[in-house]
């Protein structure tokens, strides 16, 4: 009953003022031909995007090497001769004016290079591109590797502070979709973490994200959760079955994460007309450059609706991460002790 009146309550404050206004201009899709070339390119020590805008190519140059999110970048329109060939008019780092600029495909139609004032650069596919999901090669048994962290004891450090009220997602928030991976196969490890396909999040921050799915469905958008409230033996799991060389991407089981608090969510979007999911500028846990939530690269729409899921979720109360656009705390999570419990 809590929840349910938190939820009422966030939705009469965020809808007053301009939420109730009509949505912005959202841009339009482009040809899948035109994003089959669209992504990363090196070669001759340079690095650069070719993205989409207003349905034109456009050629994204950073300033800075340790600029992985291309956010603060040089842009030079291409202009188009015909199919792949283009000419860009402006001098830059990678050419004089009035260079060429010929996109070489695959036999499945993907861009593989990309030729520029007659230097050659070649694709650098992203994990999750061209139909090749990315996957961890796992350090061990998966069975045993399971099996040691159902048996693990959390550390009583991480039991201190406030306690999450977990309540079911698909209840608290009506229309909201789940598609958690951790559940299933299709995630970065290719085993199912956890066999509890339902999603669970603190009181407060369930009604949080009720308001945030009231809030997109003028956009013509619902909510998709890929992971929510996970006890700490799961993201021990996790942790353990990573790859050496691979273990700074996951704090460790002593530290916490922050989903084992019930105040973390990872959410992505999907079309209300259709109930189809909404294709994102990155997959799931993708390790790209493509997570970043400033990211300059993609299409013009996959921009929009990414920096449209951040904009609601931060109206809402969430804190967006920076390194994963999907990641979101809700509050202080600091505050809140870290749980090992698989709700009934």
């Amino acid at each position: 009953m809590m929840y349910r009146i938190l939820s009422m309550l966030l939705c009469l404050l965020c809808f007053t003022g301009s939420a109730l206004a009509a949505p912005a201009f959202e841009p339009k899709d482009c040809p899948k031909d035109l994003k089959y070339i669209l992504g990363m390119y090196y070669g001759n020590g340079e690095l650069f995007l070719l993205r989409e805008n207003r349905g034109e190519v456009e050629l994204v140059y950073r300033f800075g090497q340790k600029d992985s999110s291309f956010a603060g970048s040089n842009i030079y329109p291409l202009y188009k001769e015909h199919f792949d060939s283009y000419t860009i008019n402006e001098s830059g780092p990678l050419n004089h004016l009035d260079a060429a600029v010929r996109i070489e495909r695959s036999r499945e139609g993907y861009g593989i290079s990309c030729s520029v004032g007659g230097n050659r650069y070649s694709r650098r596919f992203f994990a999750g591109e061209n139909g090749r999901p990315f996957r961890f090669a796992v350090s061990g048994d998966w069975q045993e590797l399971k099996n040691a962290a159902d048996a693990a004891v959390m550390p009583s450090a991480l039991a201190g502070g406030q306690q999450a009220q977990l309540v079911d997602l698909a209840q608290a928030v009506p229309g909201i979709k789940l598609d958690l991976r951790y559940a299933a196969a299709d995630n970065c490890f290719g085993h199912p973490l956890t066999d509890d396909a339902r999603a669970f999040l603190d009181a407060e921050a369930a009604a949080a994200l009720n308001a945030v799915q009231l809030r997109l469905a003028p956009y013509g958008y619902g909510l998709v959760v890929w992971e929510a409230y996970r006890p700490w033996s799961v993201s021990k799991l996790a942790y353990d079955a990573l790859p050496l060389e691979n273990k700074g991407m996951l704090p460790a089981p002593e530290v916490g994460f922050s989903h084992n608090t019930g105040r973390s969510v990872d959410v992505s979007l999907y079309h209300l007309a259709t109930g189809q999911p909404v294709e994102m500028i990155s997959d799931f846990d993708e390790p790209s450059v493509r997570q970043y939530a400033a990211f300059a690269g993609g299409t013009e729409l996959q921009r929009y609706q990414r920096d449209l899921l951040r904009r609601q979720m931060q109206m809402a109360g969430f804190v967006a991460s920076d390194m994963e656009w999907w990641h979101f705390d809700y509050g202080d999570i600091k505050a809140f002790a870290h749980l090992n419990v698989k709700p009934q």
